[in-house]
């Protein structure tokens, strides 16, 4: 849509200006013509001829357009314009919302009669007789016009016909059925009010429609999208084609119809060739005699030839013949089948008897055996194809090894060679020594097992670790299940014994005293291994500690704070404090990080105790602090919550 609109009764004095104003270097290139031959020409594709056309159109609105390199804004790049005004109208870019030509020529009934409801105007007709070789016919087309945007769903209503009249292969006559019609309807016709912007008195096919404001090798304001009219026919009878486009409504604001160059297309004949003919040769020869004929569908005269011709005499092998049908309108089809000569004398083949090997062995033919063969008139040499089918097990399988002897004319003969193939040996396999690590237990620290195979090179290991006994997070003992097995499912197995032990690691950091004033229990210099037996703790409800100062001694007891018959601390608040403790003083780095990017909640009875911005030290201040009973603390099992979480994210082993 244009910004600069005119309504229809004022913008006559626009008319000439815009017919001479059209630029020179569009992309849109048109040209008048009246000549009802050449225009109806331009349409015929393939297996369609067409007499008599006539043309109904005033001067200027019929004519033939092209569009020039790049942009292509119609959607179809040549072909024939009829239009309501004048086909210069089209070739400009939509610069105005109104341009026009009235032509001051009648309507056309055909055209009225597709919309009953308004009078046509400036009505362009071409017609032409059209005979086709095939059963149908198809066009593509554009419409396009001024009226769109502004008068669209108004009394201003120009239409598109494309009407066809002459026998209907269904049964009885075409008169003037127009097959311009928009699709997914059953006799909708083209125009203004049916197709466009929106939806119209119930009609919506906005979806085959495209706004072309801006356009700039386009005049016209709106056109549809590339649409196709098609209709059957009776080969070879003639029909008589009309095609038209006018004002409706009133004289002005032209519309046009873009028709696809080579649009109307027919389908070329068909032709059918024999099945391929396999025969033998003929006795004493090398060739035989063939016959054949094609079988072509058409309506019209057709005329099928092949090469070679039938009847010929082919040699042993296969040829290729070439069958064509050519209609009365030189359009044509071909079609290919092939006549294979045979000699079927076959060669005589034996294979060596069947043989089982083991899967080191060789299984090449000088290996296992190769067939005698003899044939009447020569061989070629012998061939065989391996067919593997799997045993049990990757390294048990049959080979079944066809052998094939074919002669010089392609006879062939097969026998088949059976050798079995089997694996029965189990892997050497070794274990790597029994070992005591601090924390690494991965295989890279305690070693990985070998083992050998007759023929599998390369083993499955596979490996599971048992628990034999203790809390692997400060001593347990585990045992390391190694297995190899090669492709057969031969087996061996070892066992390799790992004890894990952090003592070494937390005597490092000894002694440590956990809790403070006259509830403490210290851990001297060599009294790892007591950690180890006291962690991890079993109990669920947090106390201080026993109102004494201890120091563990020979008897490897936390003084009189109760543990469990295993000897593990039974108190949670007590044994969550001693692993913090430890690793606080293993890595300073855990002491000084501050608790919030621990991601722990941390109830305000804890914080109310906490220094501001605290620590992991702070946090143990306050532990030990309860543990010590200074006084008394209805916290404690908020604060062991608080150690469970921190801790959890912490491992004496980790980094």
């Amino acid at each position: 849509m244009k910004n600069n609109i005119l309504t229809k009764s004022g913008f006559f004095g626009l008319v000439f200006v815009l017919v001479c104003s059209i630029s020179a270097s569009a992309q849109l290139n048109v040209s008048s013509s009246s000549n009802a031959a050449t225009l109806a020409a331009k349409l015929v594709g393939p297996g369609v001829t067409i007499t008599n056309a006539t043309l109904n159109c005033p001067t200027g609105a019929a004519g033939t357009f092209i569009a020039g390199p790049g942009v292509n804004e119609v959607g179809i790049r040549e072909g024939v314009l009829l239009t309501s005004g004048n086909v210069s109208i089209a070739a400009h870019s939509n610069n105005v919302g109104n341009a026009t030509v009235n032509n001051g020529a009648p309507g056309n009934a055909v055209l009225t009669a597709l919309i009953p409801t308004y009078v046509t105007y400036d009505a362009c007709m071409l017609e032409f007789d059209l005979e086709s070789i095939g059963n149908q016919v198809s066009f593509e087309y554009v419409f396009a016009s001024e009226e769109y945007e502004e008068y669209y769903c108004t009394q201003f209503n120009d239409v598109f016909g494309f009407f066809v009249s002459g026998p209907n292969p269904g049964g009885g006559t075409y008169t003037d059925r127009n097959i311009a019609i928009v699709p997914g309807t059953a006799n909708t016709p083209v125009s203004i009010n049916n197709v466009g912007p929106s939806s119209c008195m119930g009609i919506d096919n906005h979806t085959l429609y495209q706004n072309m404001s801006g356009a700039t090798t386009l005049q016209y304001d709106g056109k549809t999208k590339v649409l196709q009219a098609k209709i059957d026919l009776k080969p070879c009878k003639k029909y008589r084609f009309k095609l038209g486009v006018a004002d409706a409504g009133d004289h002005i604001l032209d519309s046009g119809i873009f028709l696809k160059e080579g649009s109307f297309v027919s389908t070329p004949p068909v032709i059918v060739c024999s099945p391929a003919l396999n025969l033998n040769n003929e006795p004493g020869k090398c060739s035989a005699v063939a016959t054949y004929t094609p079988t072509v569908s058409a309506d019209c005269p057709v005329t099928a030839t092949c090469n070679p011709p039938t009847g010929s005499t082919f040699p042993v092998g296969t040829t290729t013949v070439t069958c064509k049908a050519t209609d009365q309108l030189g359009n044509t089809a071909t079609c290919t089948f092939t006549v294979t000569v045979k000699d079927v004398e076959k060669p005589v083949i034996t294979c060596p008897a069947a043989v089982t090997v083991s899967c080191e062995a060789s299984t090449l033919p000088n290996a296992v055996g190769i067939p005698a063969a003899t044939d009447n008139c020569g061989l070629t040499p012998l061939s065989h194809i391996d067919a593997t089918v799997a045993g049990s097990c990757a390294h048990e399988f049959t080979i079944n090894r066809t052998w094939t002897a074919l002669d010089v004319h392609g006879n062939s003969s097969t026998c088949l060679h059976v050798i079995k193939v089997e694996d029965k040996k189990s892997p050497v396999i070794t274990c790597p020594v029994n070992i005591t690590v601090t924390c690494d237990t991965t295989v890279a620290k305690t070693g990985m097992a070998t083992a050998v195979d007759n023929c599998d090179p390369v083993l499955d290991f596979s490996r599971h670790d048992v628990h034999a006994s203790g809390d692997c997070e400060w001593f347990c003992i585990v045992e390391r299940h190694f297995t190899a097995t090669d492709d057969c499912r031969n087996t061996s197995s070892c066992v390799q014994i790992i004890t894990k032990n952090v003592a070494p690691l937390i005597e490092t950091v000894l002694p440590i005293t956990v809790g403070v004033s006259n509830s403490t229990v210290t851990i001297p210099t060599g009294k790892a291994e007591c950690v180890v037996q006291w962690l991890p703790h079993t109990g669920t409800v947090p106390k201080g500690l026993v109102f004494k100062n201890f120091t563990v001694g020979a008897d490897c007891l936390p003084g009189t704070n109760p543990t469990d018959p295993g000897g593990r601390i039974i108190n949670p608040l007590f044994g969550e404090a001693l692993k913090l403790n430890i690793i606080a003083k293993l890595k300073p780095a855990v002491g000084t990080r501050k608790l919030d990017t621990f991601g722990c909640t941390i109830p305000p009875v804890i914080i109310h105790y906490l220094a501001p911005d605290p620590d992991v030290n702070e946090l143990l201040r306050v532990t030990n602090t309860a543990l010590g009973n200074i006084s008394v603390q209805p916290h404690l099992n908020e604060l062991l919550g608080v150690l469970h979480c921190i801790n959890g994210q912490l491992n004496i082993c980790q980094p």
